[in-house]
């Protein structure tokens, strides 16, 4: 089965889950925010690159992380990412 067409909006929003850490059945809360057809991941959630492909949203339009904090609810998205060899530039808390 083939994902979804996407087209990244001028501004918007895409939820990659909208849970809490200690629910099992459920993805962390964690959003992509889209300026100018470019996403911003903000505390993508584990599995978050595969919540991406099974929207049909390619990585490389995927340009920045922001993590308000670490833990690995919020930050096992960003780990993903920045494997998946795309560049991309993170802004978290010192």
């Amino acid at each position: 089965v083939l994902p979804p067409t996407f087209l990244p909006p001028s501004f918007g929003l895409t939820v990659l889950g909208n849970s809490h850490g200690f629910d099992k059945s459920g993805s962390t809360s964690g959003y992509v925010l889209w300026i100018n057809g470019r996403g911003i991941m903000i505390d993508p959630p584990p599995f978050s690159s595969a919540t991406l492909e099974m929207e049909g949203i390619r990585p490389r339009t995927i340009v920045g992380i922001i993590l308000t904090h670490c833990h690995a609810d919020h930050d096992a998205g960003a780990f993903q990412k920045v494997l998946t060899g795309t560049p991309v530039v993170v802004i978290t808390t010192p």
